[in-house]
């Protein structure tokens, strides 16, 4: 389609990157990329590449753009899949940059890692903005094929529908895939083979290419972005970014709380009451705190020296046992009295409500999942249920201190009722919301949207 120059623009003194397009009429397009190259210039993005000028001479059309410094994504790609963070922002950075243009009626039709260029820095910028619209009106290419590339081609682009920036929605997904997978979402021997499987078989499920563990949630995202219908993929593509990032920090966050066990630990108190309970992190940590002073008291000798608790669950009773005659060479220390109340064992939570609020949390946390799952999904009537019944799962007293899953549950409820169409009763769950000092941005944003469908 084109060759691309790196050249010097002597008047301003700045590297330049010249793209020459390839055509049979150059006369005939000239008013045309005249006009999308204005329109190009005039997107002002930090994630688009800028377009300068535009000439045209007898080999073709030129188009003098921003010279960006670094690699293209196709490049980045070529050596596997990228970190999953990394996915996330740039998906967010390209899905500001398509909706700027959206905004302004531009839709770019050949979104893929070709046209994502890697600065140097990290910062991704999208290439080619409103030239694959005017290539497609003249029909540039020599062997007049449909432009883009298969594998990020939208089914209403292969069967004849056109191309809106649901088009653009689904190639951003696509390209998700790809980067959190390190394969292509569509493969096959010809491109007449994938466009077969884009236009006739479900989205694909990222979590079936790779070994890497996906999150649910963000797979869900692009399943979504991936829709064969352009009506069921997300309004935007900050939106299909935003449910993607927020599936796999969902999943962090989530992967760096254990969950609670079943049943808690018994640990026995000296002599003055009734049992105590105590989480398994505490046991992890009294057991080590014995370790040290068996080893720091009795020499390297592998068996516990005098005074040393032998088991972390029964420090009183094993102080008062017979220990074998010491066989090191030096005395053996005398026996200390044992401890009144080892302190590990009196930092215990208090209890939040009535019955085990371990087994209710967890309930509670399982739920808002499930719920969060059911809104990437678009499925809004489960996930007001769900989340719903997690907010009034976790038990009584719980803060967003105590567990920030509740303010989470809080949003997914008031975020999923608005999408419902029901924004009159998302405003005081997100108000609610709102007054938790966690993600306050992104909420007043959820917040505003719903007042402003309330009142319409």
């Amino acid at each position: 389609m084109a060759s691309v120059l790196l050249c010097r623009d002597e008047r301003l003194g700045r590297d330049v990157a010249v793209k020459r397009l390839h055509a049979d009429s150059p006369e005939d397009m000239e008013k045309r990329f005249a006009r999308e190259a204005r329109l190009g210039a005039s997107l002002n993005h930090p994630n688009l590449v800028s377009i300068y000028d535009t000439a045209i001479d007898d080999e073709g059309v030129l188009i003098v753009m921003e010279y960006v410094r670094g690699e293209s994504l196709s490049e980045a790609l070529r050596r596997g899949p990228l970190e999953p963070r990394r996915v996330g922002a740039m998906a967010a950075e390209l899905g500001a940059a398509l909706d700027h243009a959206h905004r302004q009626g531009v839709v770019h039709r050949d979104v893929k890692p070709a046209n994502v260029l890697l600065r140097e820095d990290g910062v991704a910028k999208l290439a080619d903005l409103g030239i694959a619209t005017a290539a497609g009106q003249t029909r540039i290419t020599r062997s007049d094929v449909v432009l883009g590339t298969a594998a990020y081609m939208a089914p209403e682009q292969l069967d004849g529908r056109g191309a809106g920036r649901a088009a653009d929605i689904y190639a951003l997904a696509a390209m998700s895939f790809e980067m959190l997978t390190g394969q292509k979402a569509r493969r096959g021997r010809s491109a007449a083979e994938i466009a077969h499987q884009v236009v006739n078989e479900p989205p694909p499920d990222p979590r079936d290419a790779t070994l890497a563990e996906i999150p649910a949630p963000a797979a869900h995202a692009i399943r979504a972005g991936m829709a064969k219908d352009p009506g069921e993929r997300p309004p935007s593509a900050g939106e299909l970014a935003d449910r993607l990032e927020r599936g796999m920090e969902e999943a962090r966050r989530v992967a760096a709380v254990p969950p609670p066990p079943t049943k808690p630990t018994r640990v026995a108190r000296p002599a003055t009451g009734g049992p105590r309970w105590i989480p398994v992190a505490a046991l992890s940590a009294l057991a080590l705190a014995a370790l040290v002073i068996a080893l720091s008291s009795g020499g390297g000798d592998d068996r516990p020296s005098a005074g040393a608790p032998s088991q972390a669950s029964k420090p009183a009773k094993d102080a008062k046992e017979p220990k074998e005659p010491a066989q090191a060479a030096e005395p053996t220390p005398a026996e200390p009295a044992a401890p009144a109340e080892p302190a590990p064992v009196t930092a215990v939570p208090v209890p939040r409500g009535k019955g085990d609020p371990d087994t209710a949390t967890a309930k509670a946390e399982q739920l808002h999942s499930e719920g969060f799952a059911a809104l990437e999904a678009g499925d809004y009537d489960t996930a007001i249920k769900l989340n719903r019944k997690a907010i009034e799962t976790f038990p009584e007293g719980t803060t967003w201190q105590t567990d920030i899953n509740y303010a989470y549950a809080l949003y997914s409820l008031g975020r999923a009722l608005r999408l419902a169409g029901r924004p009159d009763e998302a405003v005081p769950v997100l108000e609610a919301r709102l007054e938790i000092p966690d993600q306050t941005e992104t909420v007043q944003n959820e917040l505003d949207l719903a007042r402003a469908e309330a009142a319409q």
